[in-house]
């Protein structure tokens, strides 16, 4: 009796253990465009070839990160940004957090993140100061262990002289997922 019961916890155990596991390592890309509002825009005037929106920065990111349950990721961030409106540069360094508020039975996420890091500065071209980022994602799930990220991330970036020390940016971004 005792080997029966034996082998059907040996049996189970296996079998619980051998399961494909959630958390999991990742690797992220992503590229964020920003826009503004385009000061020469005459409201209602249909003839001053103008835009409304005007392209402000480009925003390059990839990052390492852990998937920890379902519903929570972990991530380190690093990226670099081209603000070509105001000829600046910067280059993030950040901890992002992840929550799944949604998944489905096809692996398609929707989630809540928030990030917080440094600006480096390497070289007199780039800006030092503080970074911080909330943001809602969708990520759709993708053949294998491919994944396709689109994002709606509010940036604000603390340096000094600047706009009361802020640079805040709204960004629509593209990218992978890699598990």
């Amino acid at each position: 009796m005792k080997e029966k019961i034996f082998l059907v916890f040996f049996t189970i155990s296996i079998v619980v253990f051998s399961q494909e596991k959630k958390e999991k390592r990742f690797y992220t890309a992503s590229i964020h465009s920003t826009f503004a509002l385009n000061p020469n825009y005459t409201l209602f005037d249909k003839d001053d070839g103008e835009n409304l929106l005007d392209f402000s920065a480009i925003l390059i990111r990839n990052g390492l990160g852990y998937r920890f349950t379902k519903k929570w990721t972990g991530s380190v961030n690093f990226g670099i940004d081209f603000h070509t409106r105001l000829g600046l540069q910067n280059l993030p360094a950040y901890f992002n957090v992840q929550y799944n508020i949604f998944e489905d039975e096809d692996e398609n996420l929707f989630f809540v993140n928030s990030s917080v890091g440094k600006l480096w500065k390497p070289s007199s071209n780039f800006d030092k100061g503080d970074y911080y980022s909330l943001g809602l994602g969708w990520q759709i799930g993708g053949e294998k262990n491919v994944n396709t990220l689109l994002k709606l991330d509010f940036h604000r970036k603390k340096i000094l002289g600047l706009n009361n020390g802020n640079l805040d940016s709204v960004s629509f971004g593209l990218g992978i997922t890699l598990f």
